[in-house]
């Protein structure tokens, strides 16, 4: 895997088997981040008789992801903030000291794109008096138009091509800038940072949030509830303040005026019409 090498040279006590043991941190942290959102789903009808939970009973599956993305996201952040204080204190060891901040908060932040597609009341269904968060959690279908079966069908479909094209875009950006890069290696050694300029950089700004994007827009369509709107909606916004407060601040640091004026001209999550043939060209090729 391209990458894997340059990866592996900055976790010099973590080599052969004991490189799984961030495995295992990154599937724990984001299986937790999974279950956490899935009880908070269900929270107010596991503790039916805990009043406050009844009175906020809609609110829960929303709590929960936008707890989950603010704790990963900050746990990332923090991959940035202590960046010069682990230089001076570990020296050539500082990326391997605080990659265990990466292993942890990367998985919370996709086990929220992930929670989206399971049902809000996996755990506990909606009982009679769920009113408000079975119309909220439920097919839009169900409640205002009488759709036929083919819209399912139709439905499903789409979320299998926006899952797939999420996917392909996610590994695809994987492919293109290495295993290093996607670890933030270079956030670390940016002096040692090759210059990216893969003609996707050319139409998004960032093809992997891309990817993840586009996942969560197939979840609209199988889910095609309120709430699964509401989480694209978290998710978007979760990132923008992300890129702004921490991501692109720093690039903005870096190169100034370039990155501004390239920052006005390519979007961040989506295509614009006029690149979509360019953009299907580089997903598909070799």
């Amino acid at each position: 895997m391209k990458g894997l090498d340059e990866l592996k040279e900055r976790l010099p006590d973590y080599q052969g088997k004991k490189l799984r043991l961030f495995l295992v941190i990154a599937f724990s942290s984001f299986i937790i981040s999974i279950v956490f959102q899935l009880i908070m789903d269900s929270l107010p009808r596991i503790f039916p008789d805990i009043a406050i939970l009844r009175l906020i009973a809609p609110l829960t599956p929303i709590i929960g992801p936008l707890l989950v993305l603010f704790i990963g996201l900050m746990i990332v952040r923090s991959f940035w903030k202590i960046r010069d204080k682990y230089i001076s204190k570990y020296g050539a060891k500082a990326y391997q000291k605080a990659f265990r901040l990466v292993a942890i908060g990367v998985p919370i932040v996709i086990s929220v794109v992930v929670h989206s597609i399971i049902p809000t009341d996996l755990i506990a269904r909606y009982g009679e008096t769920d009113v408000y968060s079975s119309y909220l959690g439920n097919p839009i279908s169900e409640f205002l138009l009488d759709f036929p079966p083919l819209f399912l069908y139709i439905r499903i479909a789409l979320f299998f091509i926006f899952l797939l094209l999420g996917l392909i875009t996610v590994f695809k950006a994987l492919h293109i800038f290495g295993l290093d890069n996607m670890a933030l290696v270079y956030v670390f050694y940016p002096n040692e940072s090759t210059l990216q300029n893969h003609e996707i950089y050319s139409i998004l700004r960032h093809p992997a949030y891309h990817g993840l994007m586009l996942i969560n827009i197939g979840t609209i369509f199988l889910r095609f509830s309120i709430y699964s709107v509401i989480y694209l909606l978290i998710f978007l916004v979760g990132m923008k303040i992300h890129l702004k407060l921490v991501e692109e601040k720093e690039l903005i640091e870096r190169f100034e005026e370039q990155y501004k004026k390239y920052r006005e001209n390519v979007p961040a999550f989506f295509v614009k019409l006029k690149d979509f043939k360019k953009y299907f060209s580089i997903l598909f090729n070799k």
